[in-house]
């Protein structure tokens, strides 16, 4: 594992390429595939998310932990000790930088959750970063919300029909102390 700015790197490796694609076309089966681009899709990176956070989990010993796998549209990924946590991923085409943003689709910021755990997967580098969790208290609160057609930044503009609450990973607890954090509750 590679440390950098609190976040915690690692590879992605094909096991869990594959892992993450199976879970994909698993979950693409049950819930149809709503991507456009069927082509480019590359949802199975949330899933790759969610198994390199697991696997975080045991590599630390924290028990317990419910990774939620079935008939899991419109819940969250995990629960962790006593806490209800939606993993999110995104990717970038550059390598992270702290002064940049991570972000919830607006509907899921109304999920019952308590805690974003975020991770970004660099394309150029192959690397997955843990970024860190935040309540989701805290996270609707530093977030900023975007519609539809708003411009989040230059180079990225909100889809049509969509909606996302962004937020500066700046603002996000790392790693470590985010589950030293959840084990102190």
């Amino acid at each position: 594992m590679l440390k950098k700015n609190g976040w915690i790197g690692v590879e992605l490796t094909d096991a869990v390429i594959e892992k993450a694609k199976a879970i994909r076309a698993k979950r693409d089966a049950q819930y149809g595939n709503i991507y456009t681009e069927k082509d480019t899709d590359e949802r199975w990176l949330g899933d790759a998310g969610e198994i390199l956070f697991s696997i975080w989990l045991k590599h630390h010993k924290v028990s317990p932990v419910k990774w939620i796998l079935e008939e899991a549209a419109g819940k969250p990924d995990f629960i962790v000790l006593n806490s209800i946590v939606d993993v999110k991923t995104v990717k970038r085409n550059f390598e992270m930088r702290p002064h940049y943003t991570a972000q919830v689709t607006a509907s899921h910021a109304n999920k019952e959750v308590h805690h974003f755990f975020f991770c970004v997967y660099e394309r150029p580098t192959g690397l997955f970063w843990l970024l860190g969790g935040i309540t989701k208290a805290n996270f609707l609160q530093k977030a900023g919300y975007y519609g539809q057609g708003e411009y989040v930044h230059a180079n990225y503009q909100i889809r049509e029909g969509h909606e996302i609450y962004n937020i500066e990973v700046a603002h996000l607890t790392p790693p470590e102390e985010w589950l030293a954090s959840l084990s102190a509750s």
